[in-house]
């Protein structure tokens, strides 16, 4: 079995080194700029050497390990923290050697180690453009450089634009307006703070309100950049002020003090002095001439120290005077580096004499294998690809990881299975028979680089803490290659999957069940201070058909002492992340609350994913203009306002798991309640159909108006789609809805009604008593409740003669105000419809829709969840009793009515890329019929040219209103506004197509005119 690793990560880039007494194990803490979800001055590694370690070694594992293609151009720099001095290493000494020579100057904790970019190739920009890790490096390596060094120095406008650009660099998710909200711009100041992004003495000249709208106003000019042109913007604005692609010296050419120069080395001036600042650079040699370096001391007593270059085709060496040995070595190491990244060499140019004590030890190299993860345990923070488009980058960090202990970790397969089964046996209480043991195993390809397999591992110990029944359970670790993490088997598979298969068999009782089972375990986690960051179907796991569980700890964290989690690479779900997720990639408990909202709609909408069609960048900004999911179908609605308050924008309005556990508590009972109740009743339906119609399928009939006679409505019966051969009344009530009127067995309560209902309404009796013949005569004491339900019968009856009434009383005052309307109109449009038809009674709620209405095609579209539309029926009024043939106008507002009809019964399946079709038919249709108006007008009488004129233009407003509903739609997909604005088309359809019927009717009304004016008196 592996030893357990300490805390903290570890690397140990040489294995070369002797395990003797004499071998140093010793841990060197390196600061670095590769990006973490800390601060910049606490990036820093841990790195485990001993005696054999050199520079370049570690260098190149760093390198490995964060993909950094540039390795030539990395040196190592050491700096005393309480005075000036400061040392490159050079990649040939070994690291035991330095520490010893340098702690007996000062103590260890006073020496600070820095990876830098120092060896830039020549176009360094274009040269990275490939290679992204080399160019962030950089970036933070700079921008570093610039915030301590002249920041403060630099004018007010370069400062706040540079700062805006580290902004849209660090959030590149935020859309550009983002800052305008102060919710944002607070979230920016007081959590991220300004002081990372600007300088202070810029914080400390403007005032608050004066600073805010400055930086909202800068940020804008960038506000369309990526990461990559955010950090190109940088170096453009950053190189005329600063120069950090070169180093200068201050020396002297020759050996002595005589011609005192500063020598300028870099990757576009070569070798180059300068005899004061405002003088051209005299350039001296390329790196690719240099042939040696030598560097030694010059005089002892002075302390000076002498450089000399071999150059190729020079007579003699150039020859420089240092102030100080440390200045001629550092110079030597840097011209050393760029020869080498020139000409491509792994040997150095630097002859010098060694001196007892001194070591250059070989290389290590590129590739190592070890047998266990003792070795190399240096700590990143990187990522195991994604096998889906449900994650997008925005970077994670770098983290330290610990070793899952003893009680998981086993090395070898077979140890682990009777470890497993003794687990077993003590969970159990008692001794299985049978040793198998089904369980899941999740494991890493061999292929995989060591801090990918601890990433992995991370997950293990992330899983270990957790125990609760809805959560998946880790069952052990093997830590040997390929590493696997053994977890209890949930045998049907992750959630999404079964919630799309079993789609027809799952009612929404157990749907709720899900979520609520998943705020528990939330709950937990939340108590524990973890935050999941990705709570989304895909990682649930069903263990039976009524229990699931939470699975994929990969991406979680601890909050430890601070109450949110900062994410700065990686991929992760956009789509169902929290807006300040995506714009600062904080990650709290309430960011949580949001990713199991959308979870939750996920599992109503059976497995759906959301914002189906739009694209990661797109999402943040549909979320900004206050576009939510829409409401699930079936889905009741106090879930659905649960859900919303999930997706507020302000984290602290958001509810916490424990309220969300009770509140689904809640919601599931009453629909359990429900669902007993919908099922009660459809059994006693079933029964009270059958017993009551002797047979026969038909229900009672609804008595007649007075004066009318009672044939069986179709209107009022249909068929059951659930229940072939049975009939249910047109009221009866939906899944969400206590029925209006009982069709089933009457309680026994009713017998308690007053019976002179019976001798007040003696035709309503005959009505029940002529029914009542068809069923069997009870005796005894049936009577009394045949009784009662004869007089519950009459009651009902009663009340649909009641409404009868109200409905003959409501379709009289219609007809009343719509005689008032069409006397408006008249006098509006100088045209009224003369035979206007009164409008149809909306249907009760529940009822069939008529036979003659537009039928609404009902898909699983995912366009098209939640409410389902009904369509107008277009009825204008009858036109002018006329000969059509050959009549344009009359044959071309025929083929706009017909467009316009088939847009309306194709609308509501329709996705938004179909629109533009369909609306562009019933403009083609529009265009041909006043194309045809036109070429009819001058038959027409002059003094109706005006109204035929007027009728035009209305018609063409009517289709600007079609068309610009027609885009809001489109832009409001996906959201709770679609079904609105697809409303809006309806109604402007409809309103063109009676315009149109209206222009036909002018254009009649004036033939008719013309007619009568020829006929002889």
């Amino acid at each position: 079995m592996q030893p357990c690793m300490a805390s903290s990560s570890y690397l140990e880039p040489n294995l070369n080194h002797s395990s003797g007494t004499g071998s140093m194990d010793r841990v060197l803490k390196i600061f670095h700029y590769f990006e973490t979800n800390s601060e910049p001055c606490t990036w820093a590694s841990n790195i485990r050497h001993g005696d054999a370690t050199d520079v370049r070694g570690v260098i190149q594992k760093i390198a490995e390990i964060h993909k950094l293609r540039c390795v030539s151009s990395l040196g190592l720099r050491l700096t005393h923290l309480h005075s000036d001095a400061l040392h490159w290493l050079h990649p040939d000494l070994g690291v035991s050697h330095i520490r010893e020579k340098y702690e007996k100057q000062h103590p260890q904790e006073e020496w600070r180690y820095e990876l830098r970019m120092r060896y830039l190739p020549k176009g360094y920009l274009s040269h990275f453009s490939e290679d992204k890790p080399s160019l962030n490096y950089l970036y933070h390596q700079v921008k570093s450089d610039y915030m301590h060094q002249i920041a403060d120095q630099v004018d007010q406008d370069v400062a706040l634009k540079l700062g805006c650009l580290e902004i849209r660099r660090f959030f590149r998710e935020m859309p550009g307006n983002a800052l305008d909200k102060k919710s944002n711009y607070e979230l920016l100041e007081k959590d991220v703070g300004l002081r990372r992004f600007f300088p202070k003495n810029l914080l400390d000249s403007l005032k608050a309100k004066t600073l805010r709208k400055q930086i909202q106003q800068t940020f804008k000019q960038f506000a369309n950049l990526n990461d990559e042109q955010s950090i190109h913007k940088f170096f453009e604005i950053l190189s005329p002020i600063y120069r950090f692609d070169k180093e200068c010296f201050k020396c002297a050419l020759g050996s002595s003090w005589v011609i005192s120069v500063e020598l300028a080395i870099g990757p576009e001036e070569g070798i180059s002095y300068l005899t004061d600042k405002g003088s051209t650079p005299t350039h001296l040699a390329n790196f690719n001439q240099v042939q040696s370096i030598q560097y030694s001391p010059l005089e002892e007593k002075d302390r000076k120290g002498m450089l000399q270059l071999n150059v190729a085709g020079a007579p003699e060496p150039l020859t420089v005077t240092t102030a100080s040995l440390t200045t001629a070595e550092n110079m030597a190491d840097l011209i050393d580096g760029y020869c080498r990244l020139v000409s491509s060499a792994t040997h150095s140019f630097i002859v010098r004499v060694h001196k007892e004590g001194d070591r250059a030890l070989p290389s290590i190299p590129n590739v190592f294998h070890s047998p266990s993860l003792s070795y190399l345990m240096f700590v990143t923070a990187l990522l195991l690809p994604a096998e889906t488009d449900d994650y997008a980058e925005i970077i994670d960090e770098e983290d330290t990881y610990t070793m899952p202990s003893s009680k998981y970790t086993c090395t070898h397969v077979h140890k682990f299975c009777r470890w497993l089964t003794r687990q077993e046996e003590k969970q159990s209480g008692r001794c299985l028979d049978n040793p198998a043991l089904s369980v899941a195993v999740k494991t890493c390809k061999n292929s995989t680089s060591d801090s990918v397999r601890e990433k992995f591992l991370q997950e293990a110990l992330t899983m270990r803490q957790f125990d609760h029944p809805h959560i998946v359970k880790l069952m052990g670790v093997i830590t040997e290659n390929p590493v696997w993490i053994i977890m209890e088997l949930c045998t049907l598979g992750e959630l999404r999957s079964f919630l799309q298969v079993r789609k027809y068999s799952l009612d929404l009782a157990t749907l709720i069940l899900y979520s609520y089972q998943l705020s528990t375990a939330l709950a937990y986690l939340e108590s524990k201070r973890f935050v999941h960051r990705d709570i989304a179907a895909r990682n649930v796991l069903v263990s039976t058909v009524d229990c699931v569980k939470l699975g994929d700890f990969g991406l979680s964290r601890y909050m430890e002492d601070s109450s949110y989690y900062k994410a700065s690479k990686g991929k992760l779900p956009i789509k169902w992340m929290a807006p300040e997720s995506i714009n600062f990639r904080r990650f709290t408990t309430a960011s949580d609350v949001w990713m199991f909202g959308v979870c939750m709609w996920e599992i109503l909408m059976y497995g759906i994913k959301p914002f189906q069609g739009v694209k990661n960048n797109d999402v943040i900004g549909r979320i900004e203009n206050g576009e939510r999911l829409a409401m699930p179908p079936q889905c009741p609605p106090t879930l659905y306002s649960l859900m919303t308050k999930c997706w507020s924008y302000d984290p602290s309005k958001r509810p916490r798991f424990t309220e969300l556990k009770t509140q689904l508590s809640t919601i599931l009972e009453e629909e359990k309640v429900q669902q007993k109740e919908r099922n009660r009743m459809e059994m006693r339906r079933q029964v009270t159909v059958s017993w009551d119609s002797g047979g026969s399928d038909e229900a009672p009939p609804k008595p007649s108006r007075p004066g009318y006679p009672s044939p069986r409505s179709s209107e009022g019966f249909y068929p059951s789609p659930q229940h072939p051969g049975h009939y249910q009344m047109a009221g009866y009530p939906g899944p969400h809805t206590l029925p209006s009127v009982p069709s089933a067995l009457y309680p026994p309560q009713a017998a308690m009604l007053d019976t002179h209902h019976a001798h007040t309404h003696p035709r309503h009796h005959v009505h029940a008593h002529s029914h009542a013949q068809h069923l069997p005569l009870p005796h005894g004491q049936d009577m009394a409740v045949w009784g009662s339900q004869c007089l519950l019968m009459e009651e009902q009856l009663m009340i649909q003669q009641q409404q009868m009434e109200e409905d003959q009383r409501w379709l009289e005052q219609e007809e009343r105000l719509l005689v008032t309307h069409s006397t408006h109109t008249r006098k509006k449009h100088t045209h009224a419809h003369k035979h206007a038809a009164p409008p149809k009674k909306p249907p009760r709620p529940g009822a069939p829709s008529q036979v003659g209405n537009l039928a609404c095609l009902n898909t699983g579209d995912s366009y098209n969840d939640g409410v389902k539309l009904q369509p107008q029926e277009i009825s204008p009024p009858p036109t002018a009793n006329l000969d059509r043939s050959n009549d344009k106008v009359y044959e071309n507002v025929t083929g706009l009515v017909k467009a316009v009809i088939e847009m309306s019964s194709k609308i509501q399946p329709a996705p938004p890329e179909e629109y533009v079709p369909m609306v562009k038919d019933v403009g083609l249709a529009l265009r041909t019929l006043l194309a045809t108006v036109d070429e009819t007008l001058p038959q027409l009488p002059a003094s109706t040219h005006r109204e035929i004129e007027m009728a035009q233009k209305l018609l063409n407003s009517d289709l600007a209103e079609l068309i610009g509903k027609m885009k809001l739609a489109q832009q409001y997909v996906m959201t709770s506004l679609q079904q609105d604005y697809k409303k809006q088309m309806l109604t402007a359809a409809h309103a063109l197509a009676v315009d149109a019927k209206n222009l036909l009717d002018v254009i009649d009304q004036s033939r008719l005119k013309m007619m009568a004016q020829s006929r002889p008196h």
